[in-house]
């Protein structure tokens, strides 16, 4: 018999690409719990997004081949310990002028 899987995207659409891991799928298992416990134990890495995907199917063919997950519901329903990170989006030019314009501040308040 072959091993059953149970594959995950992280942060994208299971259209845009092959997945990014997978684990095994145990019939007779809700997925949530495989996902839940492949996340406790660290096999989907530290850092994770706020959606993810998971499929049996390698390349689903329509949307109701896959289960879009909200991360953050599915680490308080099953009490694992988490921290929540937000990541700002800035556009680099407008981090540099800013980073230039704060620099520029300093050496005035130098100078006088």
């Amino acid at each position: 018999m072959s091993q059953r899987r149970l594959y995950i995207w992280l942060d994208r659409d299971p259209f845009s690409g092959p997945p990014d891991l997978w684990i095994e799928d145990i019939p007779g298992r809700a997925d949530l719990d495989l996902l839940a416990e492949a996340i406790r134990s660290g096999r989907l890495g530290r850092y994770l997004p706020i959606r993810l995907a998971i499929s049996p199917h390698e390349s689903p063919k329509l949307p109701s081949g896959y289960r879009s997950v909200n991360v953050a519901n599915l680490l308080r329903q099953y009490r694992i310990p988490h921290r929540t990170r937000l990541e700002v989006l800035v556009d680099e030019h407008k981090l540099a002028a800013r980073a230039s314009s704060a620099s520029a501040e300093r050496e005035h308040d130098r100078c006088t």
